[in-house]
């Protein structure tokens, strides 16, 4: 129980950093267009700062991908469940593609690692678990599944070519090269007592702390009037698949496969998350509906605050 009470004050903490941010936009210190500059500074800056640190200082262990399979299972169920909705809703093909991609992919390696690194607290086999279910689980396969399936539902005409070349850009992203040289350092086991190392790694920690304020300000940002009753429908039933489902699928594949209750607890966490500002921008980049996925994951930030304690008490008691 002592983790939910922490998962509630750091709820609290994120929220009043968002509720800063919008007091900020508000006196014109800070305005929508530099959302996009904090998106960047959180994916290019102080994301892969935190991913390198926390992988390259415990062993990589192959069992950690099993959870990260638990978590690329549940995004792939959501998905189809959120094709089902689509269709039943009689959205329209561009609508459709917008509405899977939001309804599988959260705000886990933004969202969801600075609510870990509050619930957590110098965690370090925690924010692992966290980084290998995030990135291998959700990060790698949205890059390359959704952006096919974008283009699919969202251009009329889209070449292999474009396909690849979209794709590739993950791999050569900052985050993924710090995936990589996060397990590759692991197995170097650097000697933490060398000053050398101490003060690069003093360094990467900082830049990497610096996460949940450019998460805040980001999500501050991009808060916008939702025309709510226009999209009730889509709102209910993106509720039911991202923000229920999702995390109670990863729970039930937590305790299928007997997981540790760190590990079980980070998980369900991450399958929590409201949907992802990434997986909107990917909507609207590959021709979806790029406005209906963005009103929607705004919407899921706002209902989430209620959902994840719940889940997360849930686990507690499971």
């Amino acid at each position: 129980m002592n983790y939910f009470y922490t998962l509630l004050g750091s709820l609290f903490i994120l929220v009043a950093l968002v509720a800063i941010t919008l007091l900020l936009r508000n006196r014109s210190i800070l305005s929508s267009d530099h959302q996009a500059l904090f998106s960047r500074l959180v994916t290019d800056f102080s994301l892969p700062a935190l991913i390198f640190v926390n992988l390259s200082r415990r062993t990589f262990e192959i069992e950690k991908l099993l959870p990260a399979l638990i978590m690329l299972c549940t995004i792939l169920i959501a998905c189809t469940i959120g094709f089902a909705a689509g269709k039943l809703l009689k959205m329209d093909r561009k609508s459709i593609g917008a509405f899977v991609l939001v309804s599988g992919w959260g705000s886990s390696s933004t969202l969801g690692y600075a609510l870990i690194m509050q619930v957590f607290h110098n965690n370090r086999e925690a924010m692992q678990d966290a980084m290998i279910i995030s990135e291998l689980g959700a990060g790698v396969p949205l890059f390359i599944l959704s952006i096919p399936f974008a283009m699919y539902f969202g251009r009329q005409h889209a070449d292999s070519k474009s396909v690849l070349k979209s794709v590739a850009e993950f791999f050569y992203s900052p985050i993924f090269i710090a995936l990589v040289l996060g397990i590759v350092f692991s197995f170097l086991k650097l000697p933490s007592s060398n000053y050398a190392v101490k003060t690069v790694y003093s360094l990467f920690g900082m830049i990497g702390n610096s996460l949940e304020i450019f998460t805040a300000f980001a999500v501050g940002l991009m808060l916008q009037k939702i025309p709510v009753r226009q999209l009730l429908p889509a709102i209910v039933a993106l509720f039911c698949i991202n923000l229920v489902a999702e995390p109670l699928i990863a729970l039930a594949g937590a305790h299928l496969f007997n997981l540790s209750k760190l590990t079980e607890e980070v998980l369900v966490i991450e399958a929590a998350m409201p949907a992802g500002a990434v997986a909107a921008v990917i909507a609207a980049r590959y021709g979806c509906d790029g406005r209906l996925a963005s009103a929607l994951t705004i919407a899921m930030y706002f209902l989430s605050l209620g959902t994840v304690p719940l889940i997360y008490l849930l686990t507690t008691i499971t």
